[in-house]
């Protein structure tokens, strides 16, 4: 992950930790589920707030007297999440009220983790105004302590303003983009969990045997990056090591492995997201990947494998479409394909479809267009005032792609609401396609 501060959540089990980070990352990215222990290994996003980015740890619920098997390798979690934070959210269950756990866990914290700064909150607040329910929780000796409710959003804005207060500010997106702009824009990385066929579709884009294959998962165990010429174009095809689900028994050939594969991901221009379309279905741990893909920003291609050894009724594949955008609404951009690396189906149009997100992620939209997308937007459904003033619509400006970036300059970028950013998108995406890649639109002056 990169140098940005990072923050642990911890807690109780079934307090809120995951239902903080998607309310702080703005989609679900952490499962999330009214029985507790949900979550038993740590869980890693990306978000930034007023200019500020961080990375966020997600934690399994400790409980200081469980003395199973299980909860030890939480605990050994979380404590590797402790390590790697610089700043910890502590979060309560205000409807439950003070426990004697949520003492011994702050306890723990003081005693082994005095030098990080710790911020309390107390979840499942629905009027966060009302100081009766925060009375006891000072018996923590924090002050000040932050009311949220995260079903509803409640105070999480306020806490965040806070929280981020003392962080320094990040690159403007312009000088990000110009860095992004520096290096090759093929770097396409194939991704997906282990033995979906990941190096036979790698070799069959490379016509050689650059990656092991064997039939046992996890045979590939580092990124292997090669630079392929073809038809007068360059390709820079990365093989990742497959993502197994979260596994408490991970050697530590096979953790750097997987931090090698999530390096990948996030640095990656394309990704390919791979699954095996013998079995019929996507699991978790496709849902896991995606989120990944999804959080770096890159565009994405996904690809069912194993098509020559999958059932071929006639409503298969579309049954296979059907459930891949259910399940990944986040990814509506991405095309989808079957192939067969083993005998090779189809491996050639994958190349015609990673040419066609190449050029559909450097399209520009004219700027009389634009003018007129603006206009027509804000005509129709003007935005709404802020801070009890006009939001003044100047221009919307398309960065040089990929990936595809507008940026919308007003009067006040801070009074944009999210929905009517996302209102102005689906005006921009009924003017032009950008097969394969996720729109993205920033406010500035």
């Amino acid at each position: 992950m990169e140098s940005f501060p990072t923050i642990a959540i911890v807690g109780r089990p079934n307090v809120g930790k995951s239902s903080l980070m998607n309310r702080i990352v703005g989609y679900r990215h952490a499962i999330v589920d009214a029985a507790s222990g949900v979550t038993r290994d740590r869980n890693y996003a990306e978000s930034t707030w007023n200019g500020r980015r961080f990375n966020l740890i997600d934690t399994g619920g400790l409980d200081p007297d469980d003395s199973k098997p299980l909860m030890k390798s939480i605990k050994q979690q979380v404590d590797f999440a402790l390590r790697e934070a610089s700043i910890i959210v502590f979060i309560c269950d205000g409807k439950a009220g003070l426990v004697p756990d949520d003492k011994q866990i702050i306890k723990f914290l003081r005693r082994h983790w005095a030098g990080h700064p710790l911020f309390v909150v107390i979840n499942k607040l629905d009027n966060a105004n009302d100081e009766s329910q925060l009375a006891e929780f000072y018996e923590l000796g924090v002050d000040p302590i932050y009311p949220i409710s995260c079903i509803h959003g409640h105070g999480v804005a306020d806490f965040l303003d806070k929280l981020v207060e003392d962080m320094p500010r990040n690159d403007t997106f312009e000088e990000t983009t110009e860095t992004r702009k520096d290096r090759a824009l093929e770097r396409i990385a194939i991704v997906g969990k282990p033995n979906v066929g990941k190096s036979s579709i790698f070799n069959s884009l490379l016509g050689e045997n650059r990656s092991i294959v064997d039939n046992v998962p996890g045979t590939t165990r580092d990124t292997i990056q090669v630079k392929l010429s073809r038809s007068g174009k360059i390709y820079n095809f990365i093989d990742t090591a497959g993502l197994r689900r979260p596994d408490r028994d991970k050697d530590n050939v096979e953790t750097f492995s997987v931090h090698r594969t999530l390096g990948a991901i996030k640095d990656t221009d394309l990704a390919i997201l791979m699954m095996d379309a013998s079995k019929g279905g996507i699991t978790n741990q496709d849902k896991r990947i995606a989120g990944r893909i999804i959080d770096s920003g890159a565009g994405c291609i996904i690809v069912w494998n194993k098509w020559d050894i999958a059932s071929h009724d006639e409503h298969f594949w579309a049954k296979l479409i059907k459930e891949t955008r259910e399940e990944f609404p986040l990814l509506a951009f991405a095309p989808m394909l079957s192939t067969s690396a083993t005998t090779g189906l189809r491996v050639n149009k994958l190349f015609e479809l990673i040419d066609h997100v190449q050029m559909t992620g450097r399209r520009r939209i004219a700027e009389d267009r634009l003018r007129t997308i603006l206009y027509d937007a804000v005509t129709i459904q003007p935005p709404p005032t802020f801070q009890g003033r006009e939001v003044k619509m100047r221009a919307l400006v398309q960065y040089d792609g990929p990936p595809v970036v507008f940026k919308l300059k007003c009067s006040a970028p801070k009074g944009v609401h999210f929905s009517y950013q996302r209102y102005l998108l689906n005006h921009i995406k009924q003017e032009e396609t950008f097969d394969g890649w996720p729109v993205k639109l920033y406010t500035g002056n």
